[in-house]
Formats: structure tokens, C-alpha cells, sequence
């Protein structure tokens, strides 16, 4: 079965356009030795797209062509996308592969959790995001009713 040997995860939000993307990296080694890298990006809880970067490769190329890409993601002038701790849980592959970050000697930090603890799976709240007190029905639009003639309350200043 392959192996997952290195994962990245990293997420990009922005709550002015509605945004909120996670795009996952991963260095796979094959059964036969080679290495290929796999992608996966979409929105947060939808469905990923995954997409092969490249395949039949040494682990020195392959791991070129992920470093590559996370450097592109970084640094992108409109989505700077950032490291997310968090990522393990929106990945599809990583539960494909059965990938668990903390078992790794060589990926990531020795300090996360275990892929089995709830707040793993828990979306993380985002800290910039201001929630106001109240229901929606609070909320409707007061509407003022029409009546017959447009602009009544400028009709004192009308002469005929």
C-alpha cells in the first residue's frame, strides 16, 4: 500500500470575499519505490479536488516539485495561503492513506494531537470573525409602506 511520507496543509480565509480554502500537499512513496505528488484543494468541507503533480519520480525530484508549490501558495499576491494545524481533518487522503501526523518522526511536530481526538475534527473558530447577539428574526429589514404619491416626506417643498 503506499505511503504518505511528507503532508503539508495549509489554508487561506477571508471573510470580506467569502473565502475560505484549504489546499493539502502530500509526497507519496509507491510500492515499486518511486515517488509521486499529490495535491488536494477546495473549499473547507466540500469535497477536495485532487490532482497528481507528478508521478514515477526520485524522492528528490518529487520533493522539489512539492517544494515548489508550497512556495507558489505562500507567496501569492491575493491568496497568501498559511500553515494550518488543523488540516489533517479536511484531508480526504490523509484518512485514505490512514496518515497520522503525531506517529511521524519525520513530519511535522512532535506536539500535536493524535488523529483520534475530537478537537482535531472540530473546525477551528476563527478568531477574526465578530458574531452580534440576536436571531434572525431581529434582523428583517424594516421596510416603510408605500403610499400613493413617491417622496411625501420631500412633498412640502413641491409647488404646482
Amino acid at each position: 500500500m503506499p505511503q504518505i511520507v511528507r503532508a503539508e496543509f495549509l489554508s487561506y480565509y477571508n471573510s470580506r470575499k467569502n473565502s475560505d480554502k484549504v489546499f493539502n500537499i502530500f509526497l507519496v512513496e509507491d510500492d515499486d519505490g518511486s515517488f509521486r505528488c499529490v495535491s488536494e484543494h477546495g473549499r473547507r468541507g466540500s469535497k477536495l479536488v485532487r490532482i497528481t503533480l507528478i508521478s514515477n519520480a526520485t524522492r528528490a525530484t518529487a520533493e522539489g516539485n512539492l517544494q515548489q508549490k508550497l512556495l507558489a501558495k505562500r507567496n501569492h499576491r491575493e491568496t497568501p495561503y498559511i500553515s494550518d494545524p488543523f488540516g489533517q481533518s479536511n484531508s480526504q487522503l490523509a484518512r485514505e492513506y490512514e496518515f497520522n501526523l503525531s506517529a511521524r518522526s519525520d513530519v511535522g511536530n512532535s506536539n500535536r494531537t493524535n488523529q483520534s481526538s475530537p478537537a482535531l475534527f472540530a473546525i477551528p473558530k476563527r478568531q477574526n470573525v465578530i458574531e452580534f447577539p440576536g436571531d434572525k428574526a431581529e434582523k428583517k429589514r424594516q421596510i416603510p409602506k408605500q403610499t400613493g404619491i413617491l417622496n411625501q416626506e420631500q412633498f412640502d417643498s413641491l409647488e404646482i
